[in-house]
């Protein structure tokens, strides 16, 4: 015969079992799913994505170190001044090299230059910025960021600086290539002084520069200068990306 506590032990039992039951049920529904891996074809897409890049990268790199190794190997050697690499003559007027030190200002200004035009779109310090001035040299700005090519405004500036300065003008970038050659190839085809294909040969023969430089240069017009198309600039900024991130650092 059951007691009269039996049916409240039961009851007891079966709200702990639900109890338990709920417990479990909310630790199931925390509990983090693991994760899945990449799926292949993921992983192979991103694989071909790296070696494509790396195949372009290396192919235009190459592409251009040898056609201004070629260029430079037929191309008149660069005059010496102390503190400016890649120092040459452009015409009469113009002279072209590498941003100079404080020992390359001083040098610029017994060679008998009187203006410089910076074409460095790069944060200087006040001293950098101060140097030309204290050599005596009257200092014009026309920023161009590393890779890229100065636009028409830019270009008509400069030939203005140039017929009017008093004397002659030292046109310089960071390394004195790229955005030094483009101003410089723009100055001859617009003077008449040089066809496209002409100033594209002197420009790359002093160094490697971007494939939008390039690009500008050969496109160049005797009566306007105009900067590459977008898709020109994109392919040529990222295949120029190693280079200026490495410069970045």
């Amino acid at each position: 015969m059951l007691s009269a506590a039996t049916p409240a032990r039961a009851v007891a039992a079966c709200a702990a079992l639900l109890a338990s039951v709920r417990a479990l049920g909310s630790r199931a529904r925390v509990r983090p799913r693991p994760r899945r891996p990449l799926p292949r074809r993921v992983l192979k897409t991103l694989g071909l994505c790296v070696l494509g890049y790396t195949v372009f990268w290396l192919t235009s790199a190459l592409g251009v170190l040898a056609v201004s190794a070629w260029a430079g190997a037929h191309a008149p050697d660069d005059r010496e001044l102390a503190g400016i690499r890649h120092f040459q003559q452009v015409d009469d007027r113009l002279w072209r090299g590498s941003a100079p030190s404080a020992e390359g200002y001083r040098a610029l200004a017994a060679h008998g230059v009187h203006t410089v035009v910076d074409l460095r779109a790069e944060k200087l310090g006040a001293a950098a910025l101060d140097r030309p001035r204290r050599a005596g040299l009257h200092v014009v700005r026309m920023p161009i960021r590393d890779g890229q090519t100065p636009d028409g405004r830019q270009v008509d500036d400069f030939l203005r600086v140039v017929a009017d300065a008093e004397g002659p003008v030292f046109v310089h970038c960071g390394a004195g290539v790229g955005r030094t050659g483009s101003m410089s190839a723009a100055y001859l085809v617009r003077t008449g002084q040089a066809t496209p294909g002409q100033a594209a040969l002197r420009t790359v023969a002093v160094g490697p520069p971007s494939l939008e430089q390039i690009y500008y240069v050969l496109s160049a017009d005797r009566h306007a200068s105009r900067q590459p198309p977008d898709v020109v600039s994109l392919i040529s900024r990222i295949a120029d990306a190693p280079r200026r991130i490495k410069a970045s650092l």
